[in-house]
């Protein structure tokens, strides 16, 4: 962290101090494994302690732990060089939806340096029984994990990835599979809806749901992940198979509450102003790992 956001960082947390009631000791009693990697994300708005789950998601733990702390070398196009930043400090949560999640993660100027690489997805989705639930009820009703919310959805999200797994490229050649596009209609699983889509799973993996308080990468598509993650405010069961989820809020949750309802100063905007945004100052492991 330079030193001018240092100075930013002191003043804001110093005003902050009377509201702060988390610590490293609080964080780590309320830790579900205390062997796991806690860290202190510090924002303008207050300090927030993130437990990362290992077993569940290795590479995008090990990969969002390393840029947090300057371990991975990055291209800088303006000095045409490698560098090894403290990837987070100084970002913004630039995408805030109301009551849902909290974003971060994005450089904040054209051209900063930034991961050229993207890691895959880490989810087992047996373990929350995707291989078993239907992706439409008795009556053809869409399951609500699905979260769409009009027939285009529908065709965007399943019909359309099953025309190409059925390898259905033309009108004619749907009306001809008619049936056979609704027998696989009638038979599919969330699992197989989501894999047509490009989503791969691992069986060996210990899964988290994503509830209130996760911290999940946040990608573009299937294994997109790379270096944005997100918080969400509330249990969102339709991320289930979507989402890496790489730890959990154990202490702080309130100011990721603060940083959400920054999003009611804006009405409909999902990007905070200059004036509405939270800064991050830094994100930094706080425990030793034995």
């Amino acid at each position: 962290m330079n030193f001018s956001l240092k100075l930013i960082a002191f003043a804001l947390l110093s005003l902050l101090t009377p509201l702060a009631t988390a610590d490293v000791t609080t964080a780590t009693q309320a830790m579900e494994n205390p062997n796991n990697p806690l860290l202190l994300m510090r924002t303008s708005r207050g300090a927030i302690f993130m437990e990362l789950f290992p077993e569940s998601a290795p590479r995008n733990v090990a990969n969002f732990v390393a840029l947090a702390q300057a371990q991975v070398p990055l291209f800088d196009v303006t000095t045409d060089s490698m560098v090894q930043p403290n990837y987070y400090d100084g970002m913004t949560f630039h995408r805030v939806l109301k009551n849902y999640l909290i974003q971060a993660g994005a450089p904040r100027q054209p051209g900063a340096p930034v991961p050229e690489y993207q890691l895959d997805d880490e989810i087992n989705a047996r373990q929350f029984g995707l291989h078993e639930i239907k992706v439409l009820d008795a009556l053809g009703k869409p399951h609500d994990w699905l979260n769409l919310k009009n027939n285009e959805d529908f065709q965007h999200e399943v019909l359309v990835p099953l025309y190409r797994q059925l390898e259905i490229r033309t009108p004619e050649a749907l009306e001809t599979r008619q049936f056979a596009v609704h027998d696989a209609l009638q038979d599919m699983t969330l699992m197989q809806a989501y894999q047509n889509q490009g989503y791969r799973y691992n069986d060996r993996l210990i899964s988290r749901a994503p509830l209130r308080g996760s911290v999940a990468m946040a990608g573009s598509g299937p294994n997109t992940n790379n270096a944005e993650f997100f918080i969400t405010m509330i249990d969102a069961p339709w991320l289930v198979g979507k989402a890496t989820i790489i730890g959990q809020v154990v202490e702080g949750l309130d100011i990721v509450d603060r940083i959400n309802q920054s999003a009611a100063m804006r009405g409909n905007s999902t990007t905070p102003s200059p004036n509405t945004g939270t800064m991050i100052f830094d994100i930094r492991q706080v425990n030793s790992i034995p």
